[in-house]
């Protein structure tokens, strides 16, 4: 719907023009900011450019929505503020966190592998970089695609196969004539990723649990993949903050997280390439 002509008549420049910039700013909502008062660095680039994704998205998904692997509710506080989600999550903490939050019309403690819902019960389902981390893969995905209702979507974003190849210390191991693979190998591990694969051995998994793959995408550049490989170093405090108190940052009003938009702003405005570290996939349930 259009809601206004931005082709302006003279004499009604300054009123259109208002709700021109009004018009803008609804549907260039920024997701970079919110993340930059909530989470480290290497978080808050990544989270904001995927929940720019998933909100493009978030009008069209029909309701009720579950959310596999729901954490503590910030990126659904964000990504899907008003919409009727459901989380899922296996670890108690993180879950209770998202419970004070507020955010979920309801939350399970339950393993992937075993969704608490009978068959067919959601008209869509999210998943945001949470696949790589989860074993068992397949019974999670055929669990996920039980409860979908048939044409249902499932939109998730995962960890590809370029991903350890591309990081900061693989490059830097890899010129000084060392074996870069050992250090990608190393930050999988640390990461908990069990499963990095390319396109289309995600494309055959998520065939395999009954869901049929309607598009994908790349996102984050290799470049920015570097960045977020030296963050986690220069953002290692905030693992302190966060064991501590609950929270990554103590202070967000204050945070220095800001010191950095210039350039986060140019990875989350940047244009998807033709590969990538990580892949956004729409999946529907026949």
């Amino acid at each position: 719907m259009i809601i206004a002509d931005c082709r302006l008549e003279p004499t009604l420049i300054p009123l259109q023009s208002a709700i021109c910039n009004l018009q803008s700013a609804i549907i260039m909502k920024d997701y970079l900011r919110p993340h930059l008062y909530t989470l480290p660095i290497h978080r808050a680039m990544l989270r904001a450019v995927e929940a720019r994704l998933f909100a493009e998205l978030a009008p069209d998904l029909p309701e009720p929505i579950v959310d596999v692997g729901s954490g503590d509710g910030t990126f659904v506080q964000i990504a899907f503020p008003g919409k009727q989600v459901f989380g899922i999550d296996p670890i108690h903490a993180d879950t209770h966190e998202a419970q004070r939050r507020g955010v979920y019309a309801g939350l399970s403690v339950a393993n992937g592998k075993a969704l608490p819902f009978p068959d067919d019960h959601f008209a869509s389902a999210i998943s945001n970089c949470v696949l790589e981390h989860v074993v068992p893969l397949d019974e999670t995905l055929r669990e996920t695609a039980r409860v979908l209702r048939p044409g249902g979507q499932f939109v998730t974003s995962v960890v590809g196969h370029r991903f350890p190849q591309q990081l900061l210390g693989t490059w830097l191991l890899n010129r000084l004539g060392l074996d870069g693979s050992r250090y990608g190998r190393w930050f999988n591990k640390l990461s908990y990723h069990f499963n990095t694969l390319s396109p289309q051995d995600w494309t055959a998994r998520f065939a395999r649990a009954g869901l049929e793959v309607v598009s994908y995408r790349p996102y984050f550049s290799d470049a920015a993949l570097k960045l977020f490989d030296f963050s986690h170093y220069y953002g290692a405090p905030s693992l302190i903050t966060r064991k501590l108190t609950g929270r990554w940052l103590l202070f967000p009003a204050l945070t220095p997280n800001l010191l950095w938009e210039p350039i986060l702003r140019q990875i989350y405005t940047a244009p998807p390439g033709e590969d990538g570290p990580y892949y956004f996939f729409i999946c529907r349930k026949p």
